[in-house]
């Protein structure tokens, strides 16, 4: 294979958006423009280089690591330490968090692909890592600082708060709900996306989907400015794409992530796979496929060799952009559903993720529906038939005024529903009776 070097149209930012996102690094004490530009840079060098780069950075790491975490004090190499998840980690959190780490602790809490929630710390490193990315996998869709981008999401991608609205308002990011997907509601993210000079979409690959299926049934064309879509936090099937780019007659690219592990991949022009940033994590591919990786810049806490819940399949071939990134040719254990009910109201699975995470007393949950029921099912050492209705009953709130379906259920600690792989869903979709 032919591997060229070209490299997308450099551009100068705007003053007015650089002092935004210089705004931004100065209140949350990030230093994410100054790495944006090291990464425009990183991102070609050679494969060689590249991975010089993360051994120099693993070395380090788990030096420091059996330095501050005596659990893990004998371990003679990397490769010694044990596989971790959302399990080890919760119950040695205090054991993993960096002593010796003085910067501004940043709690995180994620529900994740299984259900089970995870809290977990980072630092300021790590988040400008996070933008720094997440920025960059924008800018191979078309994306130029500062320029106003359309958030269809949910609260692992935006947050609400005074706080966050004056960010996302620096960021020049209009967020619309993915947890609301009705027809009604789709109609209007449609005509925003047309009037208010949006460059990139970004979202949910299955709400963009959803949106998209939307726009091509009523035969609706919108006038716009979009340059592309990016999608995250799902597989991006072929036929996902197909329909994303017939409804909005833009290029689709999938971004995929897993913060607590410091996995960021991004899909460039030429979608021949996910370019992987090597520079912020060290990434193992087992021979089931299972990825496994460490965040190497994440100081606050330890979380190494940590199980991302994903399998995925590495290119053998670069890439013919010229990035030396690695290249993840797919990720093959990726998909949530939207919940839909009779009516056609959807909202994105990772509604209910958001609703039940910081329920102390909900452990694990699952959802099952099909065209009549919704049955909810939630698991807890503390909870009960007896004494959670009324604990249920906001919940319950919050969930009919998305949802229409003729029975709601919750129910308690019972058996979950499995799948033919064994792996555990939390939202699984019954087919109609």
């Amino acid at each position: 294979m032919t591997v060229t070097t070209a490299r997308p149209p450099e551009y100068d930012p705007s003053l007015l958006a650089l002092l935004r996102f210089r705004l931004i690094d100065l209140v949350r004490g990030t230093n994410t423009l100054q790495l944006l530009g090291r990464l425009r840079q990183q991102q070609y060098e050679s494969p060689n280089t590249l991975r010089t780069r993360t051994e120099a950075a693993l070395t380090r790491y788990h030096d420091e690591l059996r330095k501050n975490v005596p659990m893990f004090a004998n371990t003679q190499s990397f490769s010694d330490l044990p596989v971790t998840d959302k399990q080890f980690i919760n119950a040695h959190r205090g054991e993993l968090c960096n002593p010796q780490y003085k910067g501004k602790l940043i709690r995180k809490k994620t529900g994740g692909s299984t259900g089970q929630p995870l809290v977990y710390y980072t630092s300021t490193d790590t988040q400008s890592y996070l933008w720094a990315g997440l920025l960059l996998s924008w800018e191979a869709a078309g994306y130029r600082l500062g320029e106003p981008v359309a958030f269809l999401s949910g609260s692992s991608l935006s947050s609400s708060g005074n706080k966050q609205r004056i960010y996302y308002a620096l960021l020049n990011v209009k967020v619309f709900s993915a947890f609301d997907m009705s027809a009604a509601s789709m109609a209007q993210y449609a005509a925003a996306i047309g009037e208010n000079g949006y460059r990139l979409l970004y979202g949910y690959a299955s709400a963009v989907h959803r949106l998209a299926c939307h726009l091509n049934s009523t035969g609706t064309r919108i006038q716009h400015r979009l340059r592309g879509i990016v999608c995250t936090a799902e597989m991006l099937s072929v036929a996902m794409r197909k329909d994303i780019e017939q409804a909005f007659g833009v290029p689709c690219y999938s971004q995929y992530g897993c913060n607590e592990a410091g996995v960021s991949a991004f899909e460039c022009e030429h979608k021949q796979g996910l370019h992987l940033l090597s520079m912020r994590c060290y990434a193992e591919v087992l021979e089931d496929n299972r990825l496994i990786a460490t965040d190497l810049v994440n100081e606050a806490m330890y979380m190494p060799r940590h199980d991302t819940g994903d399998m995925v399949r590495m290119a053998e071939q670069p890439c013919q952009c010229g990035r030396g990134l690695p290249l993840i040719a797919e990720v093959l254990g990726r998909q949530n559903d939207v919940v839909v009910d009779s009516h056609g109201n959807g909202v994105h699975s990772e509604f209910f993720s958001h609703l039940f995470r910081e329920d102390n007393c909900i452990e694990r949950f699952q959802v099952v529906f099909d065209e009549r029921t919704l049955t909810i099912n939630l698991h807890g050492s503390n909870l009960d038939a007896r004494h959670t209705e009324t604990h249920c009953a906001l919940y319950r709130e919050r969930i009919v005024a998305s949802l229409t379906f003729d029975e709601l259920r919750f129910v308690f600690n019972e058996p979950f529903v499995t799948q033919a792989n064994s792996k555990h869903r939390f939202i699984i979709r019954r087919p109609p009776r």
